[in-house]
């Protein structure tokens, strides 16, 4: 399944670059809230951090575009007491359409992939294992080891350009398990509202 959305992204940028018509380079910077959804409990609650990186987009019309980016986004979340700190690197690739002269508002919709780069928790109860129990510790935690390398997403989102500056706001949500542990079903969903600088060519 992974890597038929990776053959399907390629595929996209592929044809979206070979048809464009304008080329925008940006780079952006802005925050996201994130939680994670459970089968095991449901008191994950929604935490902010930091979300930064690279957008290329290429315009087939006026109406249309393509649009990747690569993003390391750091989340957070909280439950019995113990903070999950999870960091990806994010890869979307969206259909973006655009109207508007002075100010240009945007839609855009599409798969992403997330590589995880980092995972901890720190709290007096063990989370990301499944087995909820007392962890015995007040350092951080690495529970890398219970975690998928990577999980995919849809985006939807909507904003703005005036001139160079561009303001994006998303809701992404998982659809695919973030937990390798058996039984312990998670998937991430989160807001992302990011503030980027654009150079069209």
């Amino acid at each position: 399944m992974k890597k038929l959305f990776l053959s399907f992204i390629f595929f996209l940028g592929i044809v979206g670059f070979t048809s464009a018509q304008g080329i925008m380079i940006a780079g952006k910077v802005g925050t996201n809230i994130s939680k994670i959804r459970s089968n095991r409990t449901e008191d994950f609650s929604y935490k902010p951090n930091l979300t930064f990186g690279g957008v290329i987009e290429a315009a087939t019309s006026d109406l249309f575009s393509l649009q990747t980016e690569c993003l390391y986004t750091m989340m957070s979340t909280k439950s019995s007491g113990t903070t999950v700190d999870l960091n990806y690197v994010d890869i979307p690739i969206l259909a973006k359409f655009s109207f508007g002269k002075t100010t240009r508002f945007f839609f855009n919709v599409g798969p992403m992939v997330s590589i995880l780069a980092k995972a901890k928790e720190n709290g007096p109860t063990k989370v990301m294992d499944g087995s909820y129990t007392e962890s015995g510790s007040t350092y951080d935690r690495n529970v890398h080891r219970y975690m998928n390398d990577s999980n995919v997403s849809l985006v939807f989102g909507c904003g703005a350009m005036v001139d160079n500056i561009m303001v994006d706001f998303r809701y992404i949500t998982g659809i695919s398990d973030i937990s390798r542990v058996e039984g312990n079903d998670m998937s991430v969903s989160r807001f992302d509202i990011t503030l980027s600088y654009a150079l069209v060519f």
